[in-house]
C-alpha cells in the first residue's frame, strides 16, 4: 500500500522521542522470533481513547455527509457527545457497524469490511494531549522516514494472511491496536518454519522487522473459543511503516 509521510516530527519532538525511547522501552522476555517485539499494555485507557477519537475524526471526514449526519444523530440521542472520552472502554467510541461506510473488500483481496486512509497530518489542535501521545508512539519507530496508515475494521471484518507490499514500504512495520481485541497470526514462509500467534488487546503495540517482516505471512482474525468464532467489537489499527527500499538480502 502506498502512502504519504505523516508530518508530525519537529526538532523538539524528535529530541523528546529519543528521551522516550530510553524511558519507556523496558526490556522484556521475547518468546517470539528475532525481529518481532510486543508491548501488550503500551497505552493507557485515556491515551487509547484520544488516539482512537483522533483517528475516527480523520476517517469520518472522508465519508459522505449522510453518514456523518447519521452518526451525529446517534451520538446526540445517546447523550454521548459530551462524555465519550470520559466513560466506557475505548471500543465505546465506535458507532454501530451500519453507520459506517465500510468497503466490502480491498483491491488485493486481503482486507474485508473496512475503512482506511493514509495520513499526512494528525488533528493535534483538536485533541488535548494528542501531541504527547504521538511522541510516545513515534518513539518506537526504528527509523524516522515513515508513513502512517489508519485501518478501521467492522466487528465482522478480517485481514487474510499476507506479506505487506515490499515495493511500498521498507524493512519494518509497527501496529497499534485500538478497540476490540483480535488475534495476530504469523505464518513462516515457505511452510515448515515456526508459526506463532498472540492476542492484540486495545492499547498494545507490535513491531515486525527484517526477516519477520518479509518471511512471515500475517493475518488478523476474530478470537475463537472451543472452535467457534467469538463475537467481536470493531477494531482500529494505526500502522506505521518505513519508506526504505526493499533490501536485496531478503
Amino acid at each position: 500500500m502506498s502512502g504519504l509521510r505523516c508530518s508530525f516530527a519537529t526538532s523538539r519532538s524528535l529530541a523528546l522521542m529519543t528521551k522516550f525511547r530510553h524511558q519507556y522501552h523496558i526490556s522484556q522476555p521475547q518468546p517470539y522470533p528475532q525481529g518481532f517485539s510486543f508491548w501488550p499494555n503500551y497505552f493507557s485507557d485515556t491515551e487509547q481513547k484520544t488516539l482512537l477519537a483522533a483517528s475516527l475524526h480523520k476517517l469520518d471526514q472522508s465519508e459522505t455527509r449522510r453518514a456523518r449526519r447519521r452518526r451525529k444523530e446517534y451520538w446526540d440521542s445517546k447523550l454521548q457527545s459530551l462524555i465519550r472520552l470520559g466513560a466506557g472502554s475505548p471500543a465505546s467510541l465506535f458507532a454501530p457497524d451500519d453507520m459506517y461506510e465500510f468497503q466490502e473488500g480491498h483491491f488485493d483481496g486481503v482486507i474485508h469490511h473496512f475503512r482506511e486512509m493514509h495520513l499526512s497530518s494528525w488533528p493535534i489542535e483538536q485533541f488535548q494531549d494528542l501531541s504527547a501521545i504521538l511522541i510516545r508512539l513515534y518513539s518506537l519507530c526504528p527509523t524516522k522516514d515513515i508513513q502512517t496508515h489508519i485501518l478501521h475494521l467492522a466487528s465482522y471484518g478480517s485481514i487474510l494472511p499476507h506479506v505487506d507490499n515490499v515495493n511500498s514500504s521498507g524493512a519494518w512495520i509497527l501496529g497499534v491496536s485500538l478497540g476490540g481485541e483480535r488475534v495476530l497470526r504469523m505464518q513462516k514462509v515457505p511452510e515448515g518454519g515456526e508459526n506463532f500467534s498472540l492476542n492484540l488487546p486495545s492499547g498494545s503495540v507490535y513491531l515486525q522487522r527484517d526477516q519477520v517482516r518479509y518471511n512471515y505471512l500475517h493475518s488478523i482474525a476474530r478470537k475463537s473459543r472451543e472452535g467457534a468464532v467469538v463475537d467481536a467489537e470493531q477494531r482500529l489499527s494505526i500502522m506505521i511503516r518505513d519508506q526504505n527500499a526493499y533490501p536485496s538480502s531478503y
